[in-house]
């Protein structure tokens, strides 16, 4: 009897569930949008309450609202005149693309605080294999939201291909469908009124600013932005700033003092924000060394970065010029000839060698084009190590590691020498080697550990130096690429923020004999100004050498402008000029100003007139438009540099390929 009774009741769930499905089934377009709807008001909700901004939440969801039911609706109706498999289908296939899209923006959002734009998967397509490895590591580190979205997103897409197989006709009754069309009308005509009415009468903090679209129409609009497209695009294809290459600028050392014998070392620090090191705050212990440094040297307490990205930030920092100020990798492109830049500079005058050591994997954005392009006559990458124990996360590598390989390069001859090493163990996913410490839990600890574990090496470079008996020869100089937000804005990570976390590096050089000790730089300077500045110091006169920066350790203008921008396309840009910081967010046609002395945390948005905001916002687009430098070489092809790496390029996008040592 309890057989027959279980089976019946087996039975009658699997009826159930049969009903259910057949009637989710003739009504699956509207099925697949409502929960794109509510994956898009579900992540902003997050968003919303893990940075306190619930007020604003009910103005970020009525966007969706009235988008998203305006795609339900149009479905229906298509799906109510044209009842037919073929067109069935075809809005199913659409539908599923808007919900695709919802998931890929709760992704996005709740990993970066930020909606997703087109724009953010480029990567994806240019380079899949490093970019899947990024987003698995990400996910990996956050359980919780991958099980949340990657859980529902299966269910999802088996009940598509479900549907999409056996389409089953909708029973529609003709009055019914037709009041609730009416009243779906209605409800998109008032959600539409109120934002806008919303819209008007609120000042809107730059930081929540972009959560107040729908993710699948500013996707659709961003596309065909005029400005954005000609940024990608036509400017890049009638740009006619041309980059000096070796041999187009002759600068010779003029000055007659002993700098021009110095040996320089050039650490560059990966995404470590100014707030976190103890140059801002002496109490905080992470970078004590670092602190030390600046005592016996200079600060420039008010440096940022030309470009929030790794590769535009590193052509800065070497030539002394903007980069492209645009989402690609020009600068990496294998030229004929390496620009003109402090280390063309240093080698073609006063015969130094030069080497660029890193801890990250070369083939990561092409690294080897652009250490090529800056001049270098070596490049050292994570595989040279030959010591997978030493790898650490999908793209770092125990530093301490590189120790031996630097010195034996320094000690094979005795000429003087430029040393450039990038560090990248405070790169995403932020971890130290487990020798160094028990890795934390939480990001922002992570962070915290890898910056300290980099003064350790810092400081673990300069012994070596030391017991060389190079140290009262060498200018020892240390400078960011970009910060890193962890949600001082609501936002994290680095690409698509102009707020001081990411943009304010640290910059410290100690030159005995030739810089005085304890010195601090308080003006804005640029990453731009590392060249000259540097040059300068070795007994260069770079007046004749038109570099975009200048330097920094001379007397400059009040009103100078410090340019800045994102690397993603549609992300702000703007600068600083004195006291007072000007950023245009392109997505959000948003002009915001902050006076740093009164407000250095970027909490209070001025509001500016209309004047003002069309000409900040005409400066920095001319800006951006303008640093885009134009590539004269064959649109596709291939080179091997360095004897060890196939670089291949197609237009202004180029990847690298670890091959057998070979010849050029």
């Amino acid at each position: 009897m309890r057989i027959k009774n279980s089976r019946t009741n087996s039975k009658s769930k699997s009826i159930s569930i049969g009903r259910l499905y057949d009637l989710l089934a003739r009504h699956a377009c509207s099925v697949i949008i409502f929960a794109a709807l509510f994956c898009n008001i579900a992540a902003k909700l997050f968003h919303s309450w893990t940075n306190n901004l619930l007020r604003q939440s009910f103005e970020w969801m009525l966007s969706d609202i009235a988008v998203l039911l305006s795609i339900e609706v149009i479905a229906s109706v298509i799906c109510f005149r044209w009842p037919r498999k073929r067109i069935t289908r075809t809005v199913l296939i659409f539908s599923a693309i808007v919900c695709t899209w919802s998931v890929m923006n709760a992704g996005w959002l709740i990993r970066t605080g930020t909606q997703i734009l087109p724009a953010v998967l480029l990567p994806l397509f240019r380079d899949p294999l490093n970019a899947l490895t990024i987003i698995g590591v990400n996910l990996v580190k956050m359980p919780v939201a991958a099980v949340a979205l990657l859980g529902p997103s299966a269910i999802a897409l088996t009940f598509f291909f479900s549907v999409l197989a056996k389409p089953k006709r909708p029973n529609y009754n003709h009055s019914r469908f037709l009041r609730k069309t009416l009243i779906s009308f209605v409800l998109i005509l008032v959600f539409t009124v109120i934002r806008s009415t919303i819209s008007k009468h609120s000042s809107v903090p730059a930081a929540s600013a972009g959560m107040r679209y729908n993710c699948q129409l500013k996707a659709i609009t961003s596309l065909f932005s005029p400005g954005s497209r000609q940024l990608a695009g036509k400017n890049a294809e009638n740009a006619t700033r041309v980059i000096p290459a070796l041999g187009q600028i002759n600068l010779e050392p003029s000055k007659p003092h002993s700098g021009n014998n110095y040996n320089v070392v050039i650490i560059v620090l990966e995404g470590i924000q100014y707030r976190h090191t103890s140059l801002y705050n002496k109490q905080n212990n992470l970078t004590p060394y670092m602190l030390s440094l600046a005592e016996q040297g200079v600060e420039f307490s008010n440096a940022r970065t030309v470009l929030t990205h790794t590769t535009k930030s590193l052509f800065s920092i070497l030539t002394g010029r903007f980069p492209s100020a645009s989402q690609d990798l020009a600068e990496a492109v294998p030229v004929s000839k390496p620009y003109v830049g402090i280390t063309t500079i240093l080698k073609q005058n006063l015969n130094y060698k030069t080497a660029f050591f890193q801890s990250a994997k070369g083939a990561f954005e092409c690294r080897p084009g652009l250490v090529y392009n800056l001049g270098f006559e070596k490049f050292f990458a994570r595989e040279d190590l030959n010591d997978p124990n030493a790898f650490i996360g999908y793209l770092g590598s125990d530093e301490f590691a590189m120790l031996e390989p630097i010195t034996e390069w320094i000690q094979s001859d005795h000429k003087p020498f430029l040393l450039t090493i990038l560090c990248s163990v405070t790169h995403d996913p932020y971890e130290a080697p487990t020798w160094f410490a028990e890795p934390a839990k939480e990001p922002v600890q992570r962070y915290r550990q890898a910056i300290y574990y980099t003064d350790r090496f810092i400081q673990a470079l300069d012994t070596e130096l030391a017991k060389l008996k190079l140290s009262d020869k060498t200018i020892f100089c240390i400078i960011g690429d970009h910060g890193e937000a962890f949600g001082e804005h609501g936002l994290h990570g680095h690409e698509r923020i102009a707020f001081e976390e990411v943009l304010h590096i640290p910059w410290v050089m100690r030159a005995p004999f030739l810089l005085e000790e304890q010195t601090r730089i308080a003006a804005p300077v640029s990453t731009i100004d590392f060249t000259p500045t540097l040059l300068e110091l070795l007994g260069f006169d770079t007046n004749k050498a038109g570099f975009d920066g200048i330097d920094a350790l001379a007397a400059m203008a009040a009103d100078r402008k410090v340019y800045f921008s994102g690397w993603i396309q549609q992300g702000p840009a703007g600068f600083v000029s004195g006291n007072y910081k000007y950023i245009y967010d392109h997505t959000n046609q948003l002009v915001s100003a902050y006076d740093l002395n009164a407000d250095p945390f970027e909490l209070v948005r001025l509001e500016l007139d209309e004047v003002q905001t069309k000409i900040i916002t005409d400066d920095v687009t001319s800006w951006r438009r303008d640093s885009i430098f134009c590539l004269k070489k064959p649109q596709n092809g291939k080179k091997v540099l360095f004897n060890s790496w196939l670089c291949r390029w197609n237009n202004r996008i180029s990847s690298a390929k670890r091959v057998s040592d070979t010849k050029d």
